[in-house]
This record gives structure tokens, C-alpha cells and sequence, in this order.
């Protein structure tokens, strides 16, 4: 490993190309231009490359670096993956199913398939990286509920849960590898493999995938990038010709060449949260009033420059287990939103057309964190809507320790927030967890909450239907988008891109290129 750590060192002082390994705050700011550029050149003969940080580990399940977590999908596999409307797909499993009670699956795994370097893959491969992954950091959230995996025989596992879960396979698209000393990252089973030449590394196509004489690209070479800035130049220049990018965050890079935006739904969650357990939101008809006051398409079009899907319920609208009559319930109508205002006992004024009930105007505070002018202009855009209804708003606007302090003092109304949902979709972190900054209470969307997260089958959908009508009842919170990512790839270079949330380059065996490999 040592020896390594000086190969990768070299790699990295010998190369000048600039990079980032995450997407940091830098002096750059957030992009101007269009974020989907209209081509004005013709496409350029350049080999595809990617970028990749020396100075982080590139190991898959316990490696944090952005950049090198994105070759993941590239080089390793999971018993699942999600396809762009977050259905688990086999991969690496051929099917699974739970216990009568919930508390265990079992899964069949897929055979013949084998590492990078000949060794066939096991149950047992997969059963370590499972626990394993258990205890990373970059899994741990979404695998508490697994409390263990075990190898029945090569061809089977067992997966033993806290609590039942008949979406299991949806946080199943972790990485299996096959641990190896002295080199750069574990074996995987995907496309490629890691390799080097001298103080070159590279990405070489995996002799024993099945896709492999299908590739558009038998070598992808990786160039060396460290911080924000050196990406960016590297993709200008044409050093690296892929990255990915969240035009909504507050570390958005700023990209200037001629590239192709091809975007991906995201679990990332924006909604609105309410302070259930006193003032003006303490009454479900309000909060369902102030849902119905959000223009979500707005947001999601004009705000987030249509980098996101406008959603009423927090799960995505692509998701099959989407209620569109839950979602009506709570959707944009700023007359059914007055309606459900006076039904809570609010009549607005004549004299200075605000809104009192018993003689008590109704008076929020907005709170929202400052490293985000995306959320600022969210929050901006509720209050005016809020303020056309009638209600006096306050937008308190604060950094980021600040902010969480007054959620969790709870000096706020409302607030807007953001979170990254888990694969299956589970918002008990809203709802009861750790982010229910708001207190509130109800027994039976707990319930309908809990008998859809341990439904199986075709009773799952039915779960689900129930959910979103308690949910639409209690209006607990206002989702308004998911957000979207975006893969940019320098233009004309590939067409048929299909990136997901977790891999940029799902199916890249199908991609059409133009570019030499």
C-alpha cells in the first residue's frame, strides 16, 4: 500500500492538469450562462476522459472524494441498481424476497460472474461488502436498518433487517468488491478495472464483463484534479471530457466550454417545513392552505432553472408509488388555498387586507439558511404568495449554524429545507426522525407510515395509496421539487446518455460516441 501511496503522489505532482475532488466553495462563482448551452462548434476528436483525485482513497464504500466515487459505477457493481425511475434492478442478484415476517431476505445470486482478475463472485463477496458498508460512512444512514448479511451457500444470501423493509432492494446498489493489498482500490465486477502505466492511471475495460466487446471506450484515462478550480480548467480544456454538476447548489462550478447538459432525477428532497406544535401551523387546514399556496412548477422551471421535478409528496413524482390524487390534494390553487384559510376561522381585513383570526393577524417568520441563494429565492417567492393570501411575513435569513440553532429552538414558522432521501424513499427522517424540527405528532400517519415501509409485493402499492392520502390530510410538511443533477459531457462527443442518481454511466455500453477511444 505504501508503495502506492508514492505512485499516486508522483501521479498527482507530475500532472499540472487542474480538478477538484469535491464540490466545494471557491472563489468561482455559481454559472450564469445558460446550463444548457447551445452548441455553436463542430465536435472535436478528443479521447473521453475523466477526472480522479490521487490525493483521496478510491476505495467505494469507505472513500468520501466525490470525484472518485463517481468512477464507481464504472468498476463495480451492486446486487441492485436504481434505473432513472428508481426501480431496483438485478444486477449482480437474480431476485429476493423477505421472511414471513419481515425480518430477513433472502436473496439468489447471479452466476458466472466474475472480478476483474478471473476470481468468481460469491455470496460471501457480497455478504462482507454489505458489512462493510454497514459501518462507512457513506453508507451507514441508508443501511441502519440492516443490522446484518451472511452467506447461505455461494449462491444465496441473507440479509437480517431491525425492522421490515419490503423495499430492501432499493439501498442494495452498494458496491461488492474483492479486497486486494498493495493496490489502488478493491476488485469490482463492472466495466472497467483500475489500472497504470508508470505515473499514469487508468480506467482499462473488464475482460470478464459480459459488455465488454460492447464498450464505446477500452481505455478511459484519468487525469489528475484537486480542487474545484483545476476541475473546472480541466474540463475547459478538454483534460477531462465528463463531469457533474448541481446547478442549484451553492457550490455549483462554473463550466464555460461548449458541453451537453443531459440531466438525472435525484432523491434530493427541497421542501418546507412547519412548526406543527404551536402558532399559526399547529392546524392542518393551514398547512394545507400554505401548500396550496406554492407554485412548484415555478420553482422548479424558472428558480432552479428546470433542474428539478415539481413534487406535492416526498417521494418523486417518476417513483410508480406517486399518488396524483394525493398530490391534487395539496397542489397549487391559491383560491382553494384562501377557502381552506377562512374554513380554519382566518377573515382578512378591509381596512389593511391582512388576515386575522380573533383578532390576531396571522404573522410568520420564514427561515432560511444564507449559503444558498437558490433556497433565498425559494424563500422569497413562498412569501410573496403567503403575502398575496393575506398573512405578514418575515424572511429570516441566516448562516448555516445559526440557522439550525433557531430550528432546533424552534423560532421559526416555517422554514425551507433540503435532505437526501434514501432509495426507497423513507421520510420517517420528516416525519419522526432526526430533521422533524417542526414536533409533529399524528398516530396514524405513523401507522400508515409503518405498514408501508414493511409492505411487499403488489400490497405495497395499496400501502402506498393510503400514505399519501394521510399525508395529503396532515400536510406534516410542503414538499416542493426533487432536485436534478446533471452529467455535462464536452459537445458532441456521445449521445444516448442515460445517467442516474448514483451512476453517471448507466449503460454506457449503449452510448453512441463520435470521439476516437
Amino acid at each position: 500500500m505504501r508503495r502506492w501511496l508514492c505512485l499516486l503522489l508522483a501521479f498527482c505532482l507530475a500532472l499540472a492538469l487542474p480538478g477538484c475532488g469535491q464540490d466545494v466553495p471557491s472563489p468561482s462563482p455559481s454559472p450564469s450562462q445558460d446550463p444548457s448551452p447551445v452548441p455553436t462548434r463542430s465536435p472535436e476528436s478528443v479521447r473521453f476522459s475523466l477526472g480522479c483525485d490521487p490525493t483521496a482513497s478510491f476505495h467505494p464504500i469507505t472513500g468520501d472524494g466525490q470525484v472518485n466515487q463517481e468512477l464507481t459505477g464504472l468498476v463495480y457493481q451492486g446486487l441492485y441498481e436504481l434505473d432513472g425511475e428508481f426501480v431496483p434492478q438485478p444486477v449482480l442478484a437474480v431476485s429476493g424476497s423477505p421472511s414471513e415476517d419481515g425480518y430477513s431476505w433472502s436473496f439468489t445470486l447471479r452466476g458466472g460472474v466474475l472480478f476483474s482478475d478471473g476470481t468468481p463472485f460469491t455470496a460471501q463477496h457480497a455478504a462482507s461488502s454489505l458489512n462493510a458498508a454497514r459501518l462507512s460512512g457513506p453508507y451507514a444512514a441508508r443501511l441502519v436498518g440492516v443490522v446484518g448479511a451472511a452467506a447461505v451457500d455461494d449462491a444465496t444470501l441473507a440479509v437480517y433487517l431491525s425492522a421490515p423493509n419490503g423495499d430492501l432492494p432499493a439501498l442494495l446498489d452498494v458496491p461488492v468488491v474483492l479486497e486486494q493489498e498493495d493496490a489502488i482500490a478493491p476488485l469490482g465486477t463492472g466495466y472497467y478495472q483500475y489500472e497504470h502505466a508508470g505515473d499514469r492511471l487508468f480506467l482499462q475495460a473488464n475482460p470478464h464483463h459480459p459488455a465488454c466487446a460492447a464498450l464505446p471506450y477500452s481505455t478511459i484515462p484519468l487525469t489528475a484534479v484537486t480542487s474545484a478550480d483545476e476541475r473546472i480548467a480541466a474540463f475547459d480544456s478538454g483534460d477531462i471530457t465528463a463531469v457533474t454538476t448541481d446547478f442549484s447548489s451553492a457550490y455549483a462550478l462554473g463550466y464555460s466550454s461548449s458541453y451537453e447538459t443531459c440531466d438525472h432525477p435525484t432523491t434530493a428532497l427541497l421542501y418546507v417545513g412547519f412548526k406543527a406544535s404551536g402558532g399559526p401551523c399547529q392546524s392542518p387546514l393551514v398547512r394545507q392552505a400554505f401548500s396550496r399556496a406554492f407554485d412548484r412548477e415555478d420553482i422548479a422551471q424558472v428558480l432552479l432553472s428546470g433542474h428539478a421535478d415539481p413534487a406535492c409528496l416526498p417521494i418523486s413524482p417518476l417513483h410508480a408509488h406517486y399518488s396524483d390524487d394525493a398530490a391534487q390534494a395539496l397542489s397549487f390553487d391559491l383560491e382553494a388555498a384562501a377557502a381552506l384559510l377562512a374554513q380554519a376561522g382566518y377573515e382578512r381585513s378591509e381596512e389593511d387586507g391582512l388576515l386575522y383570526h380573533r383578532r390576531t393577524p396571522l404573522t410568520l417568520t420564514l427561515l432560511v439558511n444564507s449559503d444558498n441563494e437558490h433556497r433565498q429565492a425559494v424563500a422569497d417567492a413562498l412569501a410573496d404568495a403567503l403575502i398575496s393570501l393575506g398573512a405578514s411575513v418575515t424572511v429570516d435569513t441566516l448562516p448555516w449554524n445559526s440557522y439550525i440553532s433557531a430550528l432546533e429552538a424552534g423560532r421559526f414558522d416555517l422554514y425551507i429545507g433540503e435532505v437526501r432521501l434514501t432509495g426507497d424513499f423513507d421520510p420517517s427522517v420528516l416525519l419522526t426522525g432526526t430533521l422533524s424540527y417542526g414536533g409533529y405528532p399524528s398516530a396514524a400517519l405513523t401507522q400508515a407510515l409503518t405498514e408501508w415501509k414493511s409492505a411487499w409485493g403488489e400490497a405495497r402499492a395499496d400501502a402506498a395509496q393510503a400514505l399519501w392520502e394521510q399525508f395529503a390530510q396532515d400536510a406534516p410538511i410542503a414538499p416542493l421539487c426533487f432536485k436534478r443533477g446533471s452529467l455535462l459531457v464536452r459537445w458532441g462527443m456521445a449521445s444516448n446518455l442515460q445517467p442516474t442518481r448514483a451512476n453517471p454511466f448507466y449503460r454506457i455500453e449503449e452510448w453512441t460516441t463520435t470521439s476516437y477511444s
